[in-house]
């Protein structure tokens, strides 16, 4: 476990430094992991995928944020998915924001990620109690 968060560190670390170009696709060097590490992200993937599903329907999960992470996670083993990444204006928007959080030192980062997780909780608790309050 602790060599997948290493691992996964590694390679948000950097691809984060990384500047955006207009790299040919095929000639973009990929990360090469071994099978058992892809086969565990890929589990991974599965449970935001399945977590991120069941988010967009149950008002108290966010779904979003678990299907981002999913996306995040696969654009790490697939480089054909990190290329599609790199060219969506969605995820360029997404891009520009968390480096512009990116003089935070890493505790600071940890702190405003889980301050954001713990307000969309609320907001997700929120609309939830709203929700079956009217029924």
């Amino acid at each position: 476990m602790a060599q997948l968060l290493h691992a996964l560190t590694m390679l948000s670390f950097s691809n984060a430094n990384s500047q955006e170009s207009n790299v040919d696709h095929s000639e973009q060097q990929s990360y090469h992991m071994p099978f058992l590490m892809k086969a565990l992200i890929m589990g991974v993937i599965g449970i935001f995928l399945i977590i991120g599903l069941a988010g967009l329907i149950l008002p108290i999960i966010p779904g979003i944020l678990f299907l981002a992470m999913a996306a995040v996670l696969l654009s790490k083993i697939s480089s054909r998915f990190a290329f599609y990444l790199q060219h969506n204006t969605t995820w360029i928007k997404w891009r520009r924001y968390w480096r512009s959080i990116g003089f935070l030192s890493f505790a600071q980062q940890l702190k405003l990620s889980l301050l954001v997780l713990a307000r969309s909780l609320l907001n997700a608790i929120d609309s939830s109690v709203k929700f079956f309050s009217k029924k």
